[in-house]
């Protein structure tokens, strides 16, 4: 099979036959608004399977689709070469709709930027951070390829409603979900990894899932059964994760939607602050699970104690950051075991285990450990400010879409307490900024 492959003859017609369905996908686009809109739904769905999680999906073709692969110290040039050929074909079938759609991507991105400056901050520290990193094409291939899942997200954000995005949010998730069901990746002690890197990521993501299903279970009861099994499946997952953490976040996201429908009817102060009650409320659950209820922890979730570890290496890492604390070390200027003594976290260590973390498994360190207590910061305050647009968005639309902002806002918080994720190409990053974007221009329409 492989000698067939090289035939020059064979590479030929393949290509031939690649070119001709180029040609016939870019003329059905250009001639059916509605065919356009399905191929755009599909091809970002491709994107945003591939970016997953935390750390994208591991399996063929996706990790080869993956934005940070082009980032990559060891990727080969016929993978460069391949993921710019596979996106490049897909911005040529979609032109003729970009044309037209495209034309308001300006407006929306300044209107974005405008309601939400700490975040227009800290987008311009990421596009400069290689200016301070040690090593600087590290970071500028880094912040670009952060870039280019932003603004991917920004153009989903400025392009679909809420009531647009749920639907396809849903199904991408549960093709992750089923595929992951045929491939469960089980480690020796039975914990299913699933078509992501880690099961703390796989079990977060698929409790994620779990909640999107169930919730639309609740409010369509013409799919209601289906969803349910779906909701179910992905429960299931959840289960075999064996990540304790991850169970608490399902109980605290249901917690959430019954919470919504009762805020929805306070006024807007009220509501905000009913909200960020809940998220340290929140918070203070998880803090109670990480901070050494053995009985809890062990005995009722199964989990070994391994967040003990994460509270020794925390402080380490802290300390870091205070050597430079205004600008970080550059985007993906910290974690570097390929320098040796030369990486600037290679004093952090585990004593007693001699374990050297590969991440700060803590999301809001790791971003500041790239872009320092200033960048940390900037994201907090778009956070709140996301979370006050996220009420006034709350009272003005209907459940279940009017809920999905502050969805977003608390599975961020709390998949990134014991976990990284929050900063970078991945899928939590990436909901982030549509969510930005969609309430930005959906509370300045309202106004």
């Amino acid at each position: 099979m492989k000698e067939i492959l090289r035939e020059p003859l064979f590479l030929l017609i393949l290509v031939a036959i690649a070119v001709i369905v180029l040609m016939l996908m870019y003329q059905a686009v250009a001639r059916d608004q509605k065919f356009g809109i399905k191929v755009e739904n599909f091809f970002a769905g491709i994107f945003l399977f591939a970016i997953s999680g935390a750390s994208g999906a591991v399996v063929m073709p996706f990790s080869k689709l993956h934005p940070a692969v082009m980032a990559g110290r060891e990727t080969t040039a016929p993978t460069v070469i391949g993921q710019l050929v596979i996106y490049g074909a897909f911005l040529f079938i979609l032109s003729p709709r970009l044309r037209s759609t495209l034309k308001d991507y300006l407006k929306a991105l300044l209107t974005t930027m405008s309601s939400d400056p700490c975040l227009a901050l800290l987008l311009l520290m990421i596009s400069f951070s290689a200016l301070w990193s040690e090593t600087t094409d590290v970071s500028l291939k880094y912040g670009l390829v952060i870039l280019e899942t932003t603004v991917i997200a920004i153009y989903i954000g400025k392009q679909y409603s809420w009531q647009e995005l749920y639907p396809w949010w849903r199904t991408v998730n549960l093709c992750v979900l089923l595929w992951s069901l045929v491939k469960t990746n089980a480690d020796g002690a039975g914990c299913w990894n699933g078509i992501l890197s880690h099961k703390n990521q796989f079990s977060f993501f698929m409790a994620q899932t779990s909640i999107l299903w169930f919730v639309f279970a609740f409010y369509s009861p013409k799919n209601r059964r289906l969803a349910i099994v779906f909701g179910l499946l992905a429960s299931l997952a959840v289960q075999k994760g064996c990540s304790g953490a991850s169970r608490i976040l399902v109980i605290i996201l249901l917690g959430l939607w019954f919470y919504l429908s009762v805020i929805k009817k306070l006024p807007v102060q009220w509501a905000v602050v009913s909200v960020i009650l809940f998220l340290i409320i929140s918070i203070s659950l998880g803090i109670v699970v990480i901070d050494n209820l053995e009985s809890i922890v062990v005995d009722g979730l199964k989990k070994d104690m391994t967040l003990t570890g994460r509270t020794e290496f925390w402080p380490q890492i802290v300390a870091k950051i205070n050597e430079r604390p205004l600008q970080g070390y550059g985007v993906a200027g910290f974690w570097q075991s390929w320098r040796g003594l030369e990486n600037p976290a290679h004093s952090i260590i585990i004593v007693k285990s001699q374990f050297v973390p590969p991440h700060s498994h803590n999301g809001f360190l790791d971003l500041a450990c790239d872009l320092g207590w200033g960048g940390l910061i900037l994201f907090v305050l778009s956070f709140l400010n996301n979370i006050v647009k996220g009420v006034v968005y709350l009272n003005r639309a209907r459940l279940p879409e009017a809920g999905l902002p502050l969805f977003i806002l608390t599975y961020t918080l709390m998949t990134n307490l014991t976990e990284t994720g929050l900063f970078g190409s991945t899928s939590i990053w990436f909901w982030y900024i549509v969510m930005s974007v969609r309430l930005s221009l959906d509370v300045s329409e309202k106004s």
